[in-house]
């Protein structure tokens, strides 16, 4: 029987308010957010991409910018409308499941079991293992919209491990497929992609803000094929049919991957390994990841937040030359959101994991990590680049006179004491953050920077001394000696 469908059930988390179905999600252009994870936002941002690219892609530029948001909601409303029977949850052809899970037995022979669903914080179903610390890491029943939210974030952003059922392929003569599963291709095999887009006033204009033209897709041989029918329409029958091959090579791959094969059941999931992508490394890539010339990617560190990216991203839009890591996903539309629309945001985020025994899991300092800084469309260009970039510099200058100087402080005393200088530039570094966008406003106003740079500067004189004692003779010898200089509090003073 067909229930829950996500055209016409709230199951998306929009921040300050109840959570949105599909339909309202494409019928306003009101002010609203994506809530949830980072990797939930990033899991419903790329669905609804992908819904907005199979309902009308623009041909161009020009197209697109005459098209606006609203003209992407109603071509998205009116296909939904038409797909309606393909987005119920459960039913004979349940929203990119597979019903015939319940059929397969296991290497054992076994019928597949019911795993609980995982945390609504992770993408992923719990370890055996699992430690319990108090009722609210009891596994329970999720809602029909928690399961949803599960069943896209699995898609590109399942954690690698055993923790899937171990079948035989679906696929006839597939030879890859192991006890251990990879990874979403979007979350990657290592600690995490960083992962960034636009982000505009309302969910609708992030869609249309991120969204590919097929001029676009002309500049990427590896995506010829676009569009390719999305897998709620076409769903592979394995891991390496025909379907699943092209799935694997599109742009539409990139927004839906069906990298886990999976059935909702009233208790929990049947979960299974999918089509298998490869890494980075094998030559992996979507518009969202960033990477360097060399091919190397950018990976997530919950020491250093994305802002701190940010000239990175930039640079190539606003630099004659590449200084850092390119996004395609900004890169590309950077420039066009600034003709469109009078402010944007750039997004980064994701979630750090580590590799444990063929598992990837999240342990000790890994975590959940975003960021976003909003551009007024009106200053952008290489001058305003070029002083965001020297701000940016000074910052991390200034960070890491600080970390020095505690550091030299505590070897000056002979007291070991390591970790200290790494939490007081992690609370200056929390510190920046909270300053961080009113510094990218201030970026055409010298005085104003003038007023942001002395702020940060008396920050990280009250950090050396909250950490650095002048109780003792000894102590204010130390003190004194290794006094952090910040330097250019103006231009030509110190």
């Amino acid at each position: 029987m067909n229930q829950f469908n996500l055209i016409d059930e709230p199951w998306i988390p929009v921040v300050g308010e109840k959570a949105a179905s599909l339909r309202d999600i494409f019928s306003t252009n009101e002010p609203s957010e994506l809530g949830g994870t980072p990797i939930q936002k990033l899991a419903v941002l790329k669905l609804l991409l992908a819904i907005a690219q199979r309902a009308s892609t623009p041909t161009d530029q020009m197209h697109w910018n005459t098209l606006g948001s609203n003209g992407i909601g109603n071509h998205c409303l009116a296909y939904l409308e038409a797909n309606h029977a393909c987005f119920f949850l459960y039913g004979e052809r349940p929203f990119l499941q597979y019903p015939i899970l319940e059929q397969i037995k296991t290497h054992k022979g076994e019928p597949i079991a019911v795993m609980p669903i995982g945390k609504a914080y992770h993408p992923d179903i719990p370890a055996e293992n699992e430690t319990v610390i108090n009722q609210y890491h009891v596994n329970r029943v999720p809602t029909d919209a928690e399961k949803a939210l599960f069943l896209i974030s699995v898609m590109n952003y399942n954690s690698g491990g055993k923790r899937v059922a171990h079948v035989p392929p679906l696929s006839p003569h597939f030879t890859t497929k192991g006890k251990s599963a990879k990874p979403g291709p979007s979350l990657g095999n290592y600690t995490g992609y960083a992962q960034s887009c636009l982000w505009g006033t309302s969910i609708l204009e992030t869609v249309w803000l991120n969204m590919f033209t097929k001029e676009d897709f002309a500049k990427y041989p590896q995506w010829y094929d676009d569009p390719v029918p999305p897998p709620w329409e076409l769903m592979p029958t394995g891991e390496d049919d025909d379907i699943a091959r092209v799935l694997k090579n599109s742009h539409m791959g990139t927004l839906v991957s069906m990298s886990r094969f999976t059935l909702l059941k009233d208790d929990g999931v049947l979960f299974t390994e999918g089509i298998q992508y490869p890494s980075h490394k094998e030559g992996w890539r979507e518009p969202f990841m960033s990477f360097k010339k060399d091919g190397k990617v950018l990976f997530l560190d919950t020491s250093k937040k994305p802002w701190r990216n940010l000239d990175a991203l930039l640079s190539l839009s606003f630099a004659e030359t590449d200084r850092g890591f390119t996004c395609m996903q900004v890169h590309e539309f950077l420039l066009r959101a600034r003709s469109a629309v009078p402010s944007f945001g750039v997004w980064s985020g994701g979630l750090q994991v580590r590799g444990t025994a063929g598992d990837q899991s999240v342990k000790q300092s890994d975590d959940f990590i975003e960021s976003v800084v909003f551009l007024d469309s009106k200053v952008l260009g290489a001058s305003w680049f070029k002083t965001l970039e020297s701000e940016i510099a000074w910052l991390e200058s200034t960070g890491f006179t600080l970390k020095m100087s505690v550091k030299r402080y505590y070897q000056e005393l002979n007291e070991k004491k390591a970790p200290i200088d790494a939490v007081a530039t992690a609370r200056y570094w929390e510190y920046c953050e909270t300053i961080f966008q009113s510094l990218v406003d201030a970026c055409t106003d010298e005085d104003a920077l003038l007023r942001i740079r002395r702020k940060i500067a008396e920050k990280a004189d009250d950090l050396y001394n909250t950490f650095c004692s002048r109780d003792t003779a000894r102590q204010i010898v130390a003190w004194v000696k290794n006094r952090p200089v910040v330097k250019r509090i103006t231009k030509g003073e110190e």
